[in-house]
């Protein structure tokens, strides 16, 4: 009996804010249990904290070979392109699926990227997927990116067992950026190697 006073005590002492803080927790945990709100509750949270990549000039993850160059990826219009014929420019590599919360997460902020440098780098957003998802997954997401889908699997510098997976590459075929998990890329530091990469590549 003791506890049962103790605990209608405790409600009544409880404030409004403390009330709604209980409240969108049990909604938070019963979103988690359900896969349907599962997805665009882990999106929203890993949008909430999103962060810049590490990006240093000094960086150097290794470099392609011309027979890691060659790997051939099919764009939107059923056509095999090979990352040799992009290296002109510096290259932006997001490896990602219409599944994955994270990848989504930091789906907006490419976007914004590639809408400033999509005429002075090459963007290969690549993918294992069959193009009526991504493109389903485009229009439901209003993007508007160059989508590429995989023949064979990507080169061992840039292979990687999480997703999404994002390298920037130097028009010597160099990697200067490599990384794993959610990222701000529309972030000051990822601009100005850009720019810098850009420059050197005249």
């Amino acid at each position: 009996m003791k506890f049962f006073e103790k605990y209608k005590d405790n409600l009544r002492k409880k404030t409004k804010w403390s009330w709604a803080s209980d409240i969108v927790f049990v909604l938070l945990i019963l979103a988690l249990i359900f896969p349907a709100t599962r997805t665009p509750l882990v999106v929203f949270v890993k949008r909430l904290t999103l962060f810049g990549p590490s990006v240093s000039e000094k960086d150097n993850y290794g470099k392609l070979s011309q027979s890691d160059l060659q790997w051939p990826l099919m764009d939107r219009n059923n056509q095999i392109v090979t990352l040799s014929e992009l290296s002109d420019k510096p290259i932006f590599i997001n490896i990602w699926a219409t599944w994955c919360a994270p990848c989504i997460a930091e789906m907006p902020s490419i976007e914004k990227l590639y809408v400033d440098y999509k005429d002075k780098v090459n963007f290969v957003i690549a993918t294992y997927e069959d193009q009526t998802l991504t493109d389903a997954f485009l229009e439901k997401q209003n993007l508007n990116l160059p989508i590429y889908r995989y023949q064979i699997q990507e080169p061992k510098p840039i292979q990687s067992s999480t997703i999404p997976a994002t390298f920037i590459l130097n028009t010597k075929g160099e990697i200067v950026v490599s990384e794993k998990g959610t990222s701000n890329w529309n972030s000051d530091r990822v601009r100005e190697l850009l720019d810098k990469l850009i420059e050197e590549g005249k």
